[in-house]
């Protein structure tokens, strides 16, 4: 239990990369961190540009610069911001609170169908990059220019145009799937594609894109 209050954590945001940072910790065994985190998930940082908000402990304006460039060095993300925020205080729940009678609990979910899930609500626009350990749900379009990357399924409910990786980690078992599938690239684990041009006269045409024997297929959904 120590180790895991002393270890910093990553969280990607529609702002950005939030970094938890121990306030006890050691600054010299942050930038160690923050180093090693990039370089194991390298597939999620390449080409990335991020804004960095960072929680926790407070760092002085040479640490921050630190920071940026142990990201940098060991990666080939780009750091376009970076700043403090206070910790969140969490929100205090009705005790009674419950569903149908039944007591609320803390669950953990596994793998692709039951994982942590992200969702955006609203249209991602040109130059936004949404980056998650987990499945992705957009709520809305996302345009020319955006990139969706995820470790698990991509499930856009609107017409993906952008940029789309799906099982970043290298998991060709995850799936994309969109009202309208037309992005400028398509990634499911390490396997790259580009769909056929779509009609713009066609509003909706939901399709999931899969991997069957090392190729993806689109069908119809």
């Amino acid at each position: 239990m120590d180790n895991e209050t002393k270890s910093i954590s990553f969280k990607g945001t529609a702002e950005g990369l939030v970094i938890l940072i121990p306030k006890e910790m050691e600054t010299g065994a942050v930038m160690t961190q923050v180093a090693e985190k990039v370089r194991a998930a390298e597939k999620f940082f390449r080409g990335a540009k991020l804004n960095v908000i960072y929680r926790g402990k407070k760092l002085t304006g040479d640490e921050e610069q630190e920071l940026i460039r142990a990201m940098t060095e060991n990666s080939s993300v780009t750091i376009e911001g970076i700043r403090y925020e206070e910790t969140p205080k969490p929100v205090e729940r009705e005790k009674s609170a419950n569903i149908s009678g039944m007591p609320i609990r803390r669950i953990f979910f596994k793998e692709l169908e039951e994982g942590p899930c992200k969702f955006v609500r609203g249209t991602i626009r040109s130059g936004t990059r949404i980056l998650y350990e987990g499945n992705v749900v957009v709520i809305g379009d996302a345009n020319p220019g955006s990139e969706i990357v995820a470790s698990g399924n991509i499930v856009v409910f609107g017409a993906l145009r952008g940029m789309v990786h799906a099982g970043a980690d290298g998991n060709r078992d995850a799936i994309i799937a969109a009202l309208k599938l037309a992005p400028t690239q398509l990634r499911i684990g390490d396997i790259i594609t580009r769909c056929p041009d779509t009609s713009e006269e066609i509003e909706f045409l939901p399709e999931i894109a899969l991997v069957k024997d090392g190729i993806i297929y689109v069908e119809p959904l």
